[in-house]
């Protein structure tokens, strides 16, 4: 089992606080390092309480959780697990959405190997595309869970960094990969440094043409086969298309749907 052992974490803070202090329109403004918390999420409200611009970082997440209950497997110390607590009033859900994918994805594209195939799973994974015998295989890298309440809003970020084949439950050990894994080599404190940085670029740049064909050129749904869920209704067919600020085109068997991002689920199975 590949683990980073019990890291010295005493100097983290004052790295990211310099990271904060030099990056223009810098999302956060405090963050929080802590050696092990249950949820990153529920520590970063719980730091926060009624104030935005926080981020907190654990050097272990022994509960993490994903989206609709999922729990995210951490292992001991093999991910980066975070949370930002940001004021995200005036700003559209959905392009919020996207800007997060497109700075994880940023993020960690700077440090794989070019010749990874990194993508974007909509609506929060970060994928490594490999080819099997017989068809290609997503391998999850990064997961994006958004909570909002009112103007606040908590992004938790998880990225899969030193993780071992046998790190992995039987359950997701065909489905998940590492950055060690891929062959990328970067600590866990400047990833979260370049984190911060590709964050708060996408944030304060609102750009919503760059973000959809940034999204885009990123897609792992397009040309596959896909499951969602919209207006009580399942629609399943072949992606030829998602605009992640708009909608998804299906192709079925009944003919083409356009189905709204922000009310439309992908079913997993």
């Amino acid at each position: 089992m590949i683990t980073t052992g019990r890291e010295d974490i005493s100097k983290w803070a004052s790295r990211i606080d310099t990271v904060i202090a030099n990056t223009p329109q810098c999302c956060v403004n405090r963050v929080v390092v802590v050696e092990s918390t249950p949820s990153t999420m529920d520590a970063a409200q719980a730091f926060a309480g009624e104030s935005c611009g926080v981020l907190l970082v654990a050097s272990q997440q022994t509960s993490g959780r994903g989206q609709r209950g999922r729990v995210w497997q951490d292992g001991d110390r093999c991910t980066l697990p975070c949370t930002f607590v940001l004021d995200t009033s005036g700003v559209d859900p959905v392009m919020l959405s996207a800007m997060i994918g497109c700075a994880v994805h940023e993020t960690i594209r700077d440090v794989a190997p070019s010749s990874s195939d990194l993508m974007i799973k909509w609506p929060n994974d970060i994928v490594i595309r490999e080819q099997g015998k017989d068809e290609h295989v997503d391998l999850k890298i990064a997961g994006i869970l958004i909570e909002q309440r009112e103007r606040m809003t908590s992004i938790g970020i998880g990225i899969n960094c030193v993780q071992g084949q046998g790190d992995w439950g039987a359950d997701i050990q065909s489905k998940a990969t590492s950055l060690s894994q891929i062959g990328a080599q970067i600590s866990r404190l400047d990833l979260v440094c370049s984190l911060v940085e590709h964050l708060s670029y996408w944030l304060g740049a609102q750009d919503r043409a760059g973000a959809r064909s940034y999204y885009q050129a990123n897609d792992a749904m397009v040309h596959t086969r896909r499951s969602f869920q919209y207006d009580n209704r399942n629609f399943e067919g072949v992606v030829e298309c998602i605009d992640p600020l708009d909608c998804i085109v299906l192709q079925t068997p009944t003919g083409t749907h356009r189905l709204p991002i922000a009310q439309t689920q992908h079913v997993r199975k």
